[in-house]
This record gives C-alpha cells, sequence and structure tokens, in this order.
C-alpha cells in the first residue's frame, strides 16, 4: 500500500489502565507503544492510538483486522531498534528547488518527501501556500526523470552484463580455433562398437564445436542424430587433412 501521503511516528506513552485505577481505587498508568498519524498537507488531522489496537485494513490471508504496527512495520520496526525512520520516500533536501526554508514549511505541514509533495492536492495543496501548485509540478517532473534515470542505468547494467556474455563465449570459441582446447575427438572405430564419439554430447557443445573447427553451423531445427551426422563428417574430414599433411 501507498502511504507517501502519511507521517508514521511511533512511541511510548503512559497510558491510564481504567480497569486496574478501578480496583486500587487510584490513578494506575501503563507504557504502552503508541502510533501517531499525520496527513501530509493537513497539520490538524492526527491520529493517535496504541500500536496494537486494529487498524482499518484486513490481512488478506486471513480477513483479520491488521494491527497499526502490522500495517506500518517498517517505521514500526525502526522504532523498536530505536533508530530514526526516514521511510522510504526522497528528503526534501535532495529536491534543488526547495529552498531550506520551504523545506521548513513543508514539514510542519507534515510533507517530508517528495513523493508527499507530488501527492498534495485540494486544500491539503492550498495550505502550502503562493506557488504551491509550481512546487508539486517540479516534484512530479523531478520524480519522473529520477524515475527514467533509473531505468537506463537497469538497462545500461543488463547490457554490460550481456556483453560480458558474449565476449566470455567469443573467448572460447577463439581458444578452440586456436588449439589452447584441443577439439580433436577419439576416431569413430576406436571403441570398436562403431558409435559416434558425439553421441553423448549436448547438441549445444556439437555445435560449438563444428563452429570452431570452421564447420558450418546446423541450422537450429537440427535433430540430435543429424547434428552428430555432421560433426562425424566434419570430424572425418578433419583427419584426411591431418593425414595429408
Amino acid at each position: 500500500m501507498d502511504f507517501s501521503h502519511l507521517h508514521v511516528e511511533f512511541f511510548m506513552d503512559a497510558v491510564e489502565n481504567k480497569t486496574a485505577s478501578a480496583a486500587h481505587g487510584r490513578p494506575i498508568f501503563d507504557d504502552t507503544e503508541m502510533i501517531r498519524i499525520r496527513i501530509a498537507g493537513d497539520p490538524k488531522s492526527v491520529l493517535v492510538a496504541p500500536a496494537c489496537s486494529a487498524s482499518s485494513v484486513r490481512d488478506p490471508a486471513t480477513n483479520r483486522w491488521l494491527t497499526y504496527a502490522q500495517l506500518h512495520c517498517e517505521p514500526y520496526k525502526a522504532f523498536k531498534e530505536g533508530v530514526e525512520y526516514t521511510g522510504s520516500g526522497t528528503p526534501l533536501s535532495e529536491l534543488p528547488f526547495v529552498t531550506r526554508a520551504k523545506a521548513e514549511e513543508l514539514r510542519r505541514l507534515n510533507v517530508h518527501t517528495a513523493e508527499a509533495l507530488a501527492g498534495l492536492d485540494g486544500q491539503n495543496l492550498q495550505k502550502i501556500g503562493m506557488g504551491a501548485r509550481q512546487l508539486k509540478d517540479q516534484a512530479e517532473a523531478w520524480l519522473a526523470r529520477a524515475e527514467g534515470s533509473a531505468e537506463i542505468t537497469r538497462m545500461a547494467g543488463e547490457n554490460a552484463a550481456l556483453k560480458a556474455q558474449m565476449e566470455a563465449l567469443q573467448a572460447q570459441l577463439d581458444d578452440l580455433a586456436g588449439g589452447k582446447a584441443d577439439p580433436e575427438l577419439p576416431s569413430a572405430n576406436e571403441d570398436g562398437d562403431g558409435k559416434s564419439p558425439f553421441a553423448d554430447w549436448a547438441d549445444e557443445d556439437i555445435v560449438n564445436w563444428i563452429v570452431a573447427c570452421g564447420g558450418r553451423k546446423p541450422h537450429p531445427a537440427c535433430k540430435h542424430d543429424t547434428i552428430v551426422r555432421l560433426a562425424d563428417e566434419l570430424n572425418a574430414e578433419l583427419e584426411k587433412q591431418s593425414e595429408a599433411a
């Protein structure tokens, strides 16, 4: 779920235990994990509730109400570890068009990220004041450019990996052609059973051997027996050339 429009924080608070207070005739308080949720752009809209209480979202697997701690598991995990939760969005400090003063104003309106700024609309957007629409448009454009750059970087990485694989394959073929790896095979009659030495090879390995030895690459639709026959014919030809030399 997208919670970029929310500012979520967990904290400890002393909450009165009504049952215990009634039983002892005096106020009894328990240390309780709490959650505070603010809506971006609306400083007056605040939800405070026990972290273990049920939210308004059901678990699709069990159909049970999720607790706030379960629903907002990342900020809850940060709270339990005693670290500040910065969220998954882009901090306002990363936006070159947002001054430090404007960033502080936005934070006071519970707008802490570029995603939250881009998602503002209606009255919550108007509360930013003069230039609100321009800031929103700039945030949307900045995020779109960042996403495009990420896609280009990903494609460049994939292309580099593919190039490395092709270079490794070419190096193997060059080694075979240059005699660094011996492409010669035992003759078909060496074991006395007439079985082709290629019979137990994988089709891909046979094709690579044929190409490395200067033969014509078999058609991709060729069956195993056909590829073996072509390799046998090339091997026999190579043996003749070797004997003639």
